[in-house]
């Protein structure tokens, strides 16, 4: 049973956000936090920043596209840039790691369900990752003034949904063999 299973968030030090079947973000003491949650664009980057290329930078130029299309440069870098600002705000300085280039998340400072949930299925964990999966991936969730976003949640959504469609009948086959 993972960490995210036990429904205990925090105690070793990691931020920890909900976005399978439920939106929840939560600091290292297990208190939630309000001022990312309340913010749909800062979520929203957050959860692509965990779930793309598992926590590996993204380039700016690409996260300007996604979050900031309609933007001219210099508005949707500085809106970028708060965003980023207000997260580390939120999240404690050691959550990002930022360059010229780049945004990402530190190597182990935020652990999310999501991934968690495809790392305990390639580890050949189907009900670990099975007890992970809660439901679709953001639900309800949102950003009308970013359409790449869009197609890329929906997409997230709809593989997510099929991996863990295939590892319930995995499961249920794997029952029905041992009876």
């Amino acid at each position: 049973m993972s960490d995210l299973d036990t429904g205990v968030f925090g105690g070793d030090s990691l931020i920890e956000i909900r976005v399978l079947g439920t939106i929840d973000l939560r600091d290292s003491s297990g208190r939630p936090v309000r001022a990312v949650l309340a913010q749909p664009r800062r979520l929203a980057l957050l959860c692509f920043l965990a779930m793309a290329a598992r926590g590996r930078p993204q380039r700016r130029d690409t996260l300007l596209a996604l979050f900031w299309p309609e933007s001219p440069d210099d508005r949707s870098r500085n809106s970028l840039n708060q965003a980023v600002y207000h997260l580390r705000r939120s999240l404690g300085d050691a959550a990002l790691e930022t360059t010229p280039e780049a945004v990402g998340l530190a190597e182990g400072t935020v652990r999310c369900d999501a991934v968690a949930f495809e790392a305990a299925l390639e580890a050949g964990d189907t009900p670990g990752a099975l007890g992970l999966y809660a439901g679709e991936l953001l639900p309800g969730f949102h950003l009308e003034s970013a359409p790449d976003f869009g197609r890329w949640l929906d997409g997230e959504r709809d593989r997510l949904r099929r991996r863990a469609a295939a590892a319930a009948l995995a499961a249920a086959d794997a029952l029905e063999q041992a009876e």
